[in-house]
């Protein structure tokens, strides 16, 4: 990412997050009723058979659920590349060759909350023993707002079961006070992020280097977030 580029995107994102501080709850809480929107405690949205059910959380949130839970960073977080890890294959490396450095290290951009190897949320239970999260009180805002997102000051909505459904006012304005807050904070995260961002060598002569690095069992990741870089390793053996 050269210079001038990195200067304009943090340019483009504070004008976006001067205009979020502008954008009025009651007006996106009456969106939310005109929709309707109830949780079903379905837990859909965080099984992966249901579709994409990654959740991008902060180094804020991160801490938040490690000292919920007393579990270690690396438990609760890893690097977001979806599906990766089930294909470290040579054509899987080609495709990802800008983001591996000259060490072989995979490059990636902020956090995502684990999964369990068949791709469910970690923290989901069995529907079996209750289908409630175990992080619930301290559940990132990617969850507590699903299905909704506002997107460049718009409120987008996702697919869900539970759309349709009476909301009543006190809790629309609740979840679009939420949602606003969310939106603020992704985009400070994201600003940060690139005012922190550190350039390295990238291209296709590095995939040697990854490669040797998968035949012994681990991929070695450099995860960019609004604090810096964090290199973590993954076991794939």
């Amino acid at each position: 990412m050269n210079h001038r580029f990195k200067e304009s995107l943090i340019k483009r994102l504070t004008t976006e997050l001067e205009d979020a501080r502008k954008i009025n709850a009651e007006g996106i809480a009456a969106e939310i009723r005109n929709i309707g929107f109830s949780c079903l405690m379905c837990g859909r949205c965080c099984r992966r058979e249901h579709g994409d059910n990654s959740v991008i959380i902060s180094p804020a949130e991160i801490q938040d659920i490690c000292l919920h839970t007393g579990l270690d960073h690396d438990s609760v977080a890893q690097p977001p590349l979806e599906n990766f890890e089930d294909l470290p294959d040579r054509k899987k490396l080609e495709d990802l060759s800008e983001l591996i450095d000259i060490q072989g290290n995979i490059h990636t951009f902020g956090w995502e909350l684990s999964r369990n190897k068949n791709g469910d949320c970690k923290f989901i239970q069995d529907i079996s023993t209750g289908n409630k999260c175990v992080i619930y009180a301290a559940r990132p805002l990617l969850c507590s707002t699903y299905p909704f997102h506002i997107e460049e000051g718009e409120l987008k909505v996702s697919q869900c079961e539970g759309l349709g459904k009476e909301i009543g006012s006190a809790e629309s304005l609740e979840l679009a006070s939420d949602l606003i807050e969310r939106y603020y904070e992704e985009l400070k995260e994201t600003i940060l992020l690139y005012e922190n961002y550190e350039s390295f060598k990238s291209g296709p002569e590095n995939i040697n280097k990854a490669m040797e690095n998968i035949r012994e069992g681990i991929i070695n990741y450099v995860v960019h977030d609004s604090t810096g870089s964090h290199r973590t390793t993954r076991n794939i053996s």
